[in-house]
């Protein structure tokens, strides 16, 4: 069986509490128990654990990513990092020696004008560390990330969610599904901008219409313009669990017919194992 690599999980010390099971009454959960247990039954080597503290309840979610790293190995942590905060080099330096591998952001809205004021000594410490930049966005904020790439071409910028194009009921036709993905597509020209495969619940009415055939119209798109070789799966695990399956968010890739195997190899494990060996630790 190849090797497995998941490119979005998230790890919350009370567990995640958007509208979630895990945020009942009475509801307790290690995720990073329930996903070591998961990660061996699928042979999940690494995961990217996507950092978030935009909200009280997990203020210090950084510092629990950072304890987490220390017992489970395939552990691969982005810090957060607010866009109104940016951390100087002294405070990447220490992120770096406590385990972290890239940044997590989180730019919507006005937040995207933002970017412009992020000093340039922070996008090429990233560059020249090779540490990766996991951005959650939609829409016209993604048009803001060319600046920082002119200027930083070679930086691992990788898509959450598709680019979170607008949810459908039924598949678009390719002109449809090109149109909505404009401002992601227009990304490709930088060849270090990955995109990850996920959150295809968030993307389909009903959410739980496994396997989304209405999304598949994106994903060939977006084959399309970055190749097999820059799609990363991703699980969104735990976020994902209210809607499918653990095993569901893996063989999706196989009910595709525009994958092959060999593709699918690429897409659930390699692309990003690829990734991980580049980085500067």
């Amino acid at each position: 069986m190849p090797k497995r690599a998941d490119a979005h999980i998230h790890l919350f010390a009370g567990g995640y509490q958007g509208e979630s099971f895990t945020a009942r009454p009475g509801i307790s959960i290690d995720e990073a128990a329930c996903y070591d247990s998961l990660a061996a039954e699928h042979h999940v080597t690494a995961a990217l654990v996507i950092g978030f503290a935009g909200e009280d309840w997990c203020t210090e979610n950084n510092a629990h990513l950072s304890e987490q790293k220390k017992i489970y190995d395939w552990i691969y942590p982005l810090a957060y990092v607010d866009i109104n905060r940016i951390p100087s080099l002294q405070d990447l330096d220490r992120l770096q020696r406590q385990g972290f591998v890239g940044v997590s952001m989180y730019v919507f809205d006005d937040d995207a004008r933002q970017l412009d004021q992020v000093p340039s000594a922070f996008w090429q410490w990233l560059e020249k560390q090779r540490w990766m930049v996991s951005v959650n966005s939609t829409g016209e904020a993604w048009t803001a990330w060319h600046n920082v790439l002119k200027q930083s071409p070679q930086l691992p910028l990788l898509v959450s969610h598709l680019g979170l194009p607008p949810a459908v009921t039924s598949p678009l036709g390719q002109a449809g599904a090109a149109h909505s993905l404009r401002q992601i597509t227009e990304l490709a020209r930088y060849p270090d901008v990955q995109v990850k495969l996920s959150g295809f619940y968030a993307l389909s009415s009903p959410g739980h219409d496994y396997p989304h055939e209405s999304v598949w119209p994106y994903v060939e798109q977006l084959l399309k313009d970055f190749s097999v070789d820059r799609l990363l799966w991703a699980s969104d695990y735990t976020p994902c669990l209210d809607w499918v399956t653990f095993p569901q968010t893996i063989d999706i890739f196989e009910k595709m017919p525009f994958l092959n195997e060999a593709d699918i190899e690429k897409i659930t494990g390699r692309n990003l194992l690829a990734l991980l060996n580049m980085v500067k630790t």
